[in-house]
């Protein structure tokens, strides 16, 4: 079986990281890191990169991780992210959530809340 993560390189990100790969390690299983971009990987800091994306992939080979690191395009984050999740075939999927200001919750769409209300699977939300 396989958990998915969504994951941007910030707390949140890591934070969901965190969890899942101590879950897939309980549970055996392997992991799906997804990072989703929206425009060109170099404009765009929700891309993970370089020296951060070595650190990750090292730090879960050095704890025997199974991993698959997926980048990529997507306009809408969310539908990406459960795209791919159910392309693996994912039991789970984790995300990292933050608070977002009454007016911010109405003026632009959660991606966790998407993601929370679309999902096929269950999914947990874990905070930094």
């Amino acid at each position: 079986m396989t958990i998915a993560v969504a994951y941007r390189p910030d707390d949140f990100g890591r934070a969901a990281l965190d969890w899942a790969a101590a879950e897939a390690r309980t549970k055996g299983e392997s992991l799906l890191i997804i990072n989703v971009h929206r425009v060109e990987p170099r404009l765009d800091t929700g891309h993970a990169k370089g020296r951060h994306v070595q650190d990750i992939t090292e730090a879960l080979a050095k704890d025997n991780v199974p991993y698959e690191l997926r980048q990529v395009e997507g306009e809408n984050v969310a539908s990406t992210v459960l795209f791919e999740a159910e392309q693996a075939g994912a039991s789970l999927v984790v995300i990292g959530v933050r608070p977002r200001s009454p007016v911010g919750k109405i003026l632009m769409g959660s991606v966790a809340q998407q993601i929370l209300l679309d999902s096929a699977v269950p999914v947990v939300a874990v905070k930094p």
